[in-house]
């Protein structure tokens, strides 16, 4: 798999900015039950560092790519297209993707 935009991630020592979550009460923040969240924080939000210390967060670049195909839902087409292209997953195959077109479909009927 050929991860270009990422070829610079060394696991461990990344922090994440809180600021991603500028409405939540960060000192109680629980990044594991709050996974989609941070990875659509992220996504269409974060800068690399926070990308890498995502990764560091939920198993390196496989982990959050898992999280990304299967459990992300709320993105802008712009945002969808790179994580798409990043983290070389086929559209078709995301759980974003097929909530779109299951609304599209909803709205078409």
């Amino acid at each position: 798999m050929n991860m270009r935009f990422f070829d610079t991630y060394i696991p461990g020592g990344h922090m994440i900015n809180m600021s991603l979550f500028w409405e939540y009460d960060t000192r109680n923040f629980d990044f594991v039950k709050n996974k989609r969240l941070v990875a659509e924080r992220v996504i269409t939000l974060g800068r690399l560092n926070d990308w890498y210390a995502a990764f560091d967060m939920y198993g390196g670049i496989e982990g959050f790519r898992k999280i990304a195909k299967d459990e992300v839902i709320g993105l802008d087409d712009k945002s969808f297209n790179f994580m798409c292209r990043a983290l070389n997953l086929k559209e078709e195959e995301t759980l974003c993707y097929k909530r779109k077109q299951l609304r599209q479909s909803y709205l078409n009927s």
